[in-house]
């Protein structure tokens, strides 16, 4: 290690979902003005991310520097060797790579990591360093007691935006469950069931709300089987003669043992609240928000966020504890998997308390812990991918008032992500080097986004039973993971019916079916690649994990992003990833000409701080980027 480097230490602002070309027009229209300035005192580039343009091959082969096909951890859900083909295994699980990561690589050279909400870093692999969370996007965690509730009675409506919505496949952090919304009956209350009510001009009415936890998580990573609902009342009742306008949220029918007062769109203070789960206690906190009484009574809509407990959910044992008590409730998901059902402007006003959060306890950790490397992560850019940038603008195709809807919301995030990160730069001495990175990028869609297990049917290639699912008696290939299509081979897979001689006929046939494939509705070609497992090196992917058959979708028949190639643009954005340098060492001012990849930016950053390479690195220095590529040998 040379102690002369030009960094000593160095931040990494992960924004999850984050394409360059949008950032920069986001800069460009005055949405982000700390960015701004760390593009005029640095360098910049679109990057080239992994391919399927996906959370976990993108942020792993950012964090070990080296491709999908080496740290394997290939997709949200990989495919399990051996197993019939319908298996696979869960991405979310930092024992799945084989290339070490960063922060590991910093502790290897006697240096202290601290990570505040990186995705795709749990379990905890260091040793020495601090950790705050680390799972998967919104649902997808191991620690929440609980998913929103979202109570709703009388006349009530979603607010959707509307168009095809990205599947679980590329977007886990929205649970696409039958029920999103809790339905409740609004009655009479009878007063005798109730101690000290408060004065109403009107009847009392009221409401029994359940919260329920390990409700809205994701199935293969909730925190445990079985649980205890909580029920807890609502009292509706007003205060002045022109109607209802209050409700007094109770663990009892007793009117003094309130959790709080709520009118139309207040929020209450987080509550402390004790859950049963598998015959434990554990402790979280709930907070309430009133969107909207009628003053009828008739109608009634309140919202309760993610319930997170108060420890549990670091590294070492007992910093998320300590964190709580001085800086308040962390929150994980700024109720992302609600986009639509609740108003636009309850979840930003999650979201601003969700970055608000994170900075804090970037800052206070940074300020009370030595530390060499701090990593923070936000995923609210690939939540506006899924929810907003879909119709943001006209090549959508949507009406006028949803196009303004969603470009407000997108302009509203990146403004709320700037903010993040005007605040994460404040920690940053004149020794520290900066860089803001992303996974992968995200566009809108203009088409629906082709089905590629119907278009092998279509080819006679894959066989569905009467339910729906697929006979495997009589599937010669099926789609697996995001972009693999994998033949199913007699002696490689327990069922497999094809013979191995045939083997490279069926690639072939395969290939063919996709690049052939028009979409009925439009005459367009969505498929714009298509190739041979030999072939897919050229994307960086060889091993058994990689199917038979590696294919690419043009962004136009895709959702906001995944099955694209990590190059693309459309519309106001594209798949490139984000790339912004400043500090020591770095250029300034300078848009970087020769490529940047995504497992470019860890060996850049042990240059500059001078330390090891991380095991398996595969990327290269960005040498263009630097004021002095040669400093080491001075």
């Amino acid at each position: 290690m040379m102690i002369n480097s030009p960094a000593k230490k160095a931040i990494v602002i992960a924004t999850d979902g984050a394409s360059m070309e949008l950032v920069l027009n986001m800069v460009k229209w005055g949405h982000m003005p700390h960015v701004a300035k760390l593009l005029q005192r640095g360098v910049y580039r679109p990057m080239v991310g992994a391919f399927p343009t996906l959370t976990p091959p993108g942020w792993t082969s950012l964090y070990t520097g080296s491709w999908h096909s080496t740290h394997e951890v290939m997709d949200f859900n990989i495919r399990a060797v051996g197993k019939p083909l319908s298996e696979t295994v869960w991405g979310i699980n930092t024992a799945l790579s084989k290339s070490e990561y960063l922060w590991n690589t910093a502790e290897r050279a006697g240096k202290i990591p601290i990570l505040v909400k990186v995705e795709m870093s749990w379990p905890p692999t260091i040793q020495k360093g601090i950790q705050i969370e680390g799972t998967g996007p919104g649902v997808s965690n191991h620690h929440q007691i609980a998913g929103y509730h979202l109570f709703v009675g009388g006349k009530w409506a979603p607010r959707p935006i509307g168009g095809e919505r990205d599947p679980e496949s590329v977007d886990p952090s929205a649970l696409q469950e039958d029920m999103p919304y809790d339905p409740i009956q609004i009655t009479v209350a009878e007063a005798a069931l109730w101690q000290n009510l408060p004065k109403s001009e009107r009847p009392y009415r009221e409401v029994e709300l359940t919260l329920t936890p390990l409700k809205r998580g994701r199935g293969n990573m909730l925190r445990g089987t079985k649980s205890q609902s909580k029920h807890i009342y609502g009292l509706i009742y007003a205060r002045t003669s022109q109607g209802y306008d209050a409700v007094r949220v109770c663990r009892s029918r007793d009117a003094r043992d309130s959790y709080c007062d709520l009118q139309e769109g207040t929020w209450s203070e987080w509550l402390l609240e004790s859950f049963e789960i598998d015959g434990e206690q554990v402790v979280g906190n709930i907070r309430m928000k009133l969107i909207s009484l009628s003053k009828d009574g008739s109608e009634f809509e309140l919202f309760v966020p993610q319930i997170w407990p108060i420890e549990g959910y670091g590294y070492p044992r007992g910093i998320a504890n300590k964190l709580y008590r001085k800086l308040g409730p962390f929150l994980q998901n700024p109720a992302r998997d609600a986009l639509g059902l609740i108003d636009d402007d309850t979840y930003f006003e999650l979201l601003e308390y969700y970055h608000q959060h994170l900075a804090s306890v970037a800052q206070e950790l940074a300020s009370t812990n030595e530390w060499d490397i701090l990593f923070n992560e936000t995923h609210a850019s690939d939540y506006g991918d899924h929810f907003f940038l879909g119709q943001a603008d006209e090549t959508s195709g949507a009406d006028p008032n949803t196009v303004k809807r969603c470009f407000d919301g997108l302009a509203r995030t990146y403004s709320s992500i700037d903010s993040w990160i005007g605040r994460i730069v404040e920690i940053a001495d004149d020794d520290t080097v900066v860089v803001i990175a992303s996974d992968h990028g995200g566009t809108s869609t203009q088409f629906k986004p082709v089905v590629v297990n119907d278009v092998l049917a279509k080819a006679g290639l894959l066989a569905y039973k009467n339910n729906g699912e697929i006979d495997w008696t009589k599937t010669r290939a099926a789609h697996i993971g995001l972009i693999h299509v994998f033949i199913n081979l007699e002696g490689r897979e327990p069922n497999g019916i094809v013979d191995p001689n045939e083997y490279e006929a069926t690639q072939r046939e395969i290939i063919d079916a996709l690049l052939d494939y028009k979409d009925p509705e439009t005459g367009f070609r969505p498929f714009s690649l298509a190739i041979s497992r030999e072939n897919a090196e050229i994307l960086r992917l060889s091993g058994d994990l990689v199917g038979d058959v590696v294919f690419g979708v043009h962004p136009s028949f895709d959702g906001a992003h995944g099955r694209q190639l990590p190059v693309g643009s459309f519309g106001m954005s594209g798949q490139h990833s984000v790339f912004i340098m400043a500090g020591p060492g770095v250029k300034k001012g300078l848009a970087l000409h020769r490529s940047v990849n995504v497992v470019d930016v860890a060996p850049t950053l042990c240059y500059l701080l001078g330390w090891p390479m991380p095991r398996n690195a595969e990327g290269k220095v960005i040498y263009e980027a630097l004021e002095d590529p040669n400093w080491h040998l001075k």
